[in-house]
């Protein structure tokens, strides 16, 4: 099995973990707190994950999800919106300072510059949702001030996370699932995956009829000066342009 399939499996291995003697092994991946409670809170929680059929249902369940250590610094569970029926899915990384202060998605500046790439690259907002592959803002003090400074989730924290992007998958049954910068396109398709020399490129993915993946929004506001960052920009909606043209041949 290749990268982009290995990444594409986590649905169902959550699903065997629920089946009969397989709970066990769930536990291990998805608890960190420890006694008889936690643990069936943590099952419950994980449980809706893999059943509930609404945005709503799964939203409120997240709320209280203790999959990892995340919740005891994060301000709340930042989980996805947009159409319960979006026709395109745009997965990020984590949500950040402004987002966790707020509770949504892509609420401060790369989710401006987001949105704006949406509207220019002429895709309805009616039919986009927005998410995070790790519903936890991960953070470490500033050396100086109150700052919050964003750190790269690991790898036990995205698999933690997982459930609930694969059942947002479930849910919205988006046509066209973008994958927004390196670590949201290599937790769905493969570690091995390069944004780099792949970015743009379909990729074949059970995950939805059309896969692919462009850079992080955040990385144009990082540009070191306004000429780089509106070339950037510019490279980002021409990516999002491409999308919009998937949706459509999907839509015909």
């Amino acid at each position: 099995m290749g990268d982009t399939a290995k990444g594409a499996c986590a649905h169902n291995r959550y699903a065997k973990l629920c089946s009969k003697g397989g709970e066990g092994s769930l536990k291990k991946q998805a608890l960190s707190k420890s006694g008889s409670t936690a643990r069936a809170e943590g099952m419950s929680t994980i449980r809706i994950a893999l059943t509930a059929n609404s945005i709503a249902a799964l939203r409120r369940a997240a709320a209280d999800c203790k999959a990892c250590d995340l919740w005891k610094t994060g301000t709340q569970t930042v989980f996805g919106e947009g159409a319960s029926n979006a026709r395109i899915m745009f997965v990020g990384e984590q949500p950040g300072d402004q987002e966790d202060r707020a509770g949504r998605p892509f609420a401060g500046p790369a989710g401006k510059a987001l949105h704006q790439a949406i509207a220019e690259a002429g895709i309805d907002e009616a039919e986009v949702y927005v998410t995070n592959v790790v519903k936890h803002f991960k953070w470490s003090p500033a050396e100086r001030g109150k700052r919050r400074i964003h750190k790269k989730p690991r790898y036990s924290e995205i698999h933690a996370c997982r459930p609930w992007l694969d059942a947002e998958l479930r849910v919205v049954k988006p046509q066209v699932l973008v994958c927004l910068g390196a670590t949201a396109a290599q937790s769905l398709l493969g570690r091995t995956f390069s944004v780099s020399r792949q970015r743009g490129q379909l990729v074949e993915s059970p995950l939805a009829p059309m896969v692919t993946a462009t850079v992080h929004p955040s990385s144009i506001l990082r540009a070191p000066d306004d000429e780089s960052r509106h070339a950037q920009m510019r490279a980002f909606v021409g990516d999002l342009q491409k999308v919009a043209q998937f949706a459509r041949r999907r839509a015909a």
